[in-house]
């Protein structure tokens, strides 16, 4: 066993060896924020992220009112020019 604790030895004087050892913790700790996140989203989709695209990019771009109790947006990417409309029931008071 002399010869692998030395080579062992050799290798943790090395920056990068050290730094890949704790790859497996920093792999752990990023797992658990992304399942944080996931479970803080619901299976929902923040309302600016394109579903073209992917891109966090989606902006208001007009409203109109067809009727009465509605309300329609137009929503589009400002990065891939798609267009979304979106109906929205306007709350009663």
């Amino acid at each position: 066993m002399g010869v692998l604790e030395d080579m062992l030895n050799a290798l943790d004087r090395i920056e990068w060896w050290k730094e890949l050892r704790g790859v497996p913790t920093r792999v752990a700790a990023l797992e658990k924020k992304i399942a944080d996140l996931e479970e803080k989203l619901g299976d929902k989709w923040p309302a600016d992220v394109c579903k073209f695209c992917g891109e966090r990019a989606v902006r208001l771009n007009r409203t109109f009112s067809p009727n009465k109790g509605l309300i329609e947006q137009s929503w589009r990417c400002e990065k891939c020019g798609q267009y979304e409309t979106r109906a929205v029931r306007v709350a009663s008071r």
